[in-house]
């Protein structure tokens, strides 16, 4: 089974952060993994906002954290438009880029290693809580 990571995902993998049972296999650097390119500006925003604090500056760090095991994956129209059913098909969050993110699970049939709540509550996506 094929995991793709939300951007907290991500950040949490990158900073060496403690994993659950279940997905410590994700820290292993021969999981593939995959990432969707929107978390490049969800970590950009964060910074920006000062919500975000990186040992190095964002481009640096996201190149850092851009393993060899990691292929980014690209929006594509298809993603953009399951998108846009998530809310009507039950999704509570409202956050476009969470929704994308789900979205391309759903395309791609991908389980989601996330935390947020909403979409764990959802269950309309396989999830593996990191």
């Amino acid at each position: 089974m094929s995991h793709l990571l939300d951007t907290n995902a991500w950040k949490w993998l990158a900073v060496g952060g403690k994993l659950s049972a279940a997905a410590k296999f994700l820290a292993d650097k021969e999981t593939p993994l995959f990432l969707l390119d929107i978390s490049f500006w969800e970590i950009s925003k964060a910074f920006e906002y000062g919500t975000l604090n990186l040992n190095l500056p964002p481009l640096d760090w996201m190149q850092t954290a851009l393993t060899k095991n990691i292929t980014v994956l690209s929006i594509t129209p298809e993603i953009a438009v399951e998108s846009g059913k998530l809310s009507s098909a039950g999704l509570q969050t409202t956050d476009p880029a969470d929704q994308l993110i789900v979205a391309t699970a759903i395309v791609h049939r991908l389980t989601l290693a996330t935390r947020d709540k909403e979409i764990i509550r959802w269950r309309a996506v396989p999830v593996l809580i990191y």
